[in-house]
């Protein structure tokens, strides 16, 4: 299993805070939204006016996805200042790597 993070951060900022989110992940940037708006999660509501440098927000989305690119967990947040529960994250995981 890998863990991937996608970010509208820059490198820079991605590698400043990994100490502080101790998460054995790759870290993104997607400063251009290739892969948010591949996944179709641009932010398109309230608060999702560009921050610094970047297009857009994100939609802040977990999702968990086999080997094969199939979309197995879904789950997003209505406010962007907003993530999964770390809790509920590993119950689907559980549930779906069993």
């Amino acid at each position: 299993m890998k863990i991937l993070t996608v970010s509208t951060d820059t490198p820079d900022q991605l590698a400043k805070g990994r100490p502080k989110h101790r998460l054995g992940a790759t870290m993104l940037s997607d400063r251009e939204l290739a892969v948010t708006d591949r996944f179709g999660l641009r932010n398109k509501g309230i608060h999702s006016g560009p921050p610094i440098g970047a297009k857009a927000l994100p939609v802040p989305t977990s999702l968990l996805v086999d080997a094969d690119g199939r979309v197995l967990w879904i789950d997003q947040s209505e406010n962007y200042q907003r993530r999964s529960d770390p809790d509920y994250v590993l119950a689907a995981l559980r549930e779906h790597l069993n």
